[in-house]
This record gives C-alpha cells, sequence and structure tokens, in this order.
C-alpha cells in the first residue's frame, strides 16, 4: 500500500510540473505573438516621427498580453511639439485590444491645461495622466 501511495505522490508532482511547464510555454507564446502583433501594427500604422507645418508628432507605443482577460493590449502614444519652441503642444494616448480593435482609453492633454483634455477608461473619467495610468493597470498589468 505505501508503494502505491509513493508512486501516485511522484505521479502527481510530474503531472503538476509538466502542467505548469506548459502553462508557462503558452503564456510566453500567446505574449511572444501580442509582442510581434504590435510591433507590425506599429510598423504598419505609425511611424516614429509625422513632420507638418505646424510641428512634429512623435508616435511610440507599449504592448502586454493580459493573462487573466486572454486579451492583447496596444497603447498608442503621440506626443506633438511645436516647430518654433520645440514645446510639447498636446499628448495623446490610447489603448486599444488589438484583436478585437475595439478602444478602451483615451487620453487628450494639452500644453497649458492642469486637467486633461480627454481622460477615460471604459466609461470611468480621471482628472490627470497619474490616474488614468492607475485604471490602465488591470489591462496592462497581470
Amino acid at each position: 500500500m505505501k508503494a502505491s501511495i509513493s508512486v501516485a505522490i511522484v505521479g502527481l508532482a510530474w503531472f503538476s510540473t509538466y502542467v505548469s511547464a506548459q502553462s508557462n510555454k503558452d503564456l510566453y507564446e500567446l505574449q511572444e505573438r501580442c509582442g510581434k502583433r504590435a510591433a507590425d501594427v506599429f510598423e504598419r500604422e505609425y511611424g516614429p516621427i509625422s513632420d507638418d507645418k505646424d510641428g512634429q508628432t512623435l508616435f511610440n507605443y507599449e504592448n502586454h498580453y493580459s493573462e487573466h482577460l486572454k486579451k492583447c493590449f496596444f497603447l498608442e502614444i503621440a506626443v506633438s511639439y511645436e516647430h518654433e519652441e520645440g514645446k510639447p503642444a498636446s499628448r495623446i494616448m490610447r489603448l486599444f485590444e488589438l484583436n478585437e480593435n475595439k478602444e478602451y482609453g483615451t487620453f487628450v492633454s494639452g500644453p497649458t491645461e492642469s486637467t486633461p483634455v480627454t481622460c477615460v477608461v471604459r466609461g470611468k473619467h480621471c482628472r490627470s495622466e497619474s490616474e488614468w495610468r492607475q485604471l490602465l493597470k488591470s489591462f496592462m498589468e497581470d
């Protein structure tokens, strides 16, 4: 009886280790796929710099695969600068879920306003970039 219990425990330990390793591998592959998709979207839809008569806009992005939501998020970041003074004119950030192309949040600030022009994530309004980033945590962090 003791031998069969020992064999069962060893078998369960091996199975648990195997399932955990497989789960980690699957998560890694989903994160990699999300990162590649985000890089492809950024390369196709944006450039690092957009230049016009009024100024320049610099684009960047962040991405995150949310394990608990099973979604790939893309945070678009655009900062505009005036030509004459080189000061930031506006900052626009938008959060999308890439596979559904669904917008989850928007942040827009101008150069002089103390509160943002737009600050919302999934219907929740905010009054600062730090509040906006706090609302993003459930999508951009696990």
